[in-house]
């Protein structure tokens, strides 16, 4: 039993010739034929009265009637909905992004892709990189804005913007107006750290190691804003990105020399194919670099 036999059932009741819905359907009579009886020997009843060329339901197909209706109906409703879903011009785009990005490449992003497909839809998801990566592998997202895949993973990633890094420190710190500041400079003071778990602390970590200390962690929070808001008042040093929108209350930030940069990318995977809403979009944001997706 298929949707398509369901169809032609349903043209038999109206019809009730099987020369009429075999020239509607298109399909030749024979074939109609073979669907209706497999169609009956399933059900294990017959669904209309022969009588001559004519077709007639009998009870059992008036009742099976009622059923196939709300099926076709519901399936048909399935395919349209599916359909608003993955359109490259109105569907939906499921989008993961850093915390970090979500005041200032989110916002541009989406102003721009909707300039030019404006019914497009977004449903927005804010993670740390891993659950991105997870949520990506397993389907739950389309893309995400985040940074470079962890070595070995599949995951295809485009580089779109960088983030400056920056050492962070209170706007009465006695170094707040020192140019060309090295991590070393500030080893003696107590850091606003990130916590273990995110991709920043890694990178900060690998810094610190290779100036040649390691930092005295004073707080540790998963949250930018948070870090941001313990070294403006005061509670330590840290390393941040520059933020594109700055904040009333924001440190003072101080470039790290020589200079380093957090690349933000673009990471989707390939399999299973993206809708055309999403493939359309991957391209829209990494062409003409790359013309692949």
């Amino acid at each position: 039993m298929d949707l398509q036999t369901l169809r032609w059932f349903l043209s038999l009741c109206d019809t009730e010739h099987m020369r009429d819905t075999a020239a509607i359907e298109g399909v030749n009579q024979s074939t109609l034929s073979r669907a209706l009886a497999r169609l009956e020997a399933e059900l294990g009843v017959e669904l209309f009265h022969r009588r001559g060329r004519r077709l007639a339901v009998n009870r059992f197909g008036a009742l099976f009637r009622e059923h196939a209706v709300r099926v076709v109906a519901e399936l048909d409703g399935a395919g349209r909905r599916i359909d608003a879903l993955v359109n490259p011009d109105s569907g939906l785009i499921r989008l993961g992004f850093l915390h970090s990005v979500g005041r200032w490449l989110v916002p541009e992003i989406l102003r721009d892709y909707r300039a030019v497909t404006p019914e497009i839809r977004f449903e927005l998801h804010q993670a740390f990189a891993r659950e991105l990566y997870g949520w990506l592998h397993h389907g739950h997202i389309d893309v995400a804005l985040v940074t470079p895949p962890p070595e070995g993973d599949s995951t295809r990633w485009h580089p779109l913007r960088e983030q400056q890094l920056c050492i962070a420190l209170p706007t009465g710190h006695p170094l707040a107006r020192v140019e060309g500041l090295a991590l070393a400079d500030v080893r003696e003071e107590p850091f606003i750290a990130f916590a273990r778990t995110t991709d920043l602390r890694k990178v900060i970590d690998g810094l610190c190691q290779e100036a040649g200390f390691e930092p005295v962690i004073a707080f540790e929070s998963e949250e930018i804003a948070t870090v941001r808001g313990l070294i403006g008042a005061g509670l330590g040093v840290g390393v941040l990105p520059l933020p594109a929108v700055p904040e009333h209350d924001d440190p003072v930030y101080r470039p790290l020399a020589p200079g380093q940069q957090r690349p933000i990318g673009l990471a989707w995977n390939e399999s299973p194919a993206p809708t055309a809403a999403a493939a359309v979009f991957v391209r829209h944001l990494v062409a003409p670099a790359d013309g692949r997706i």
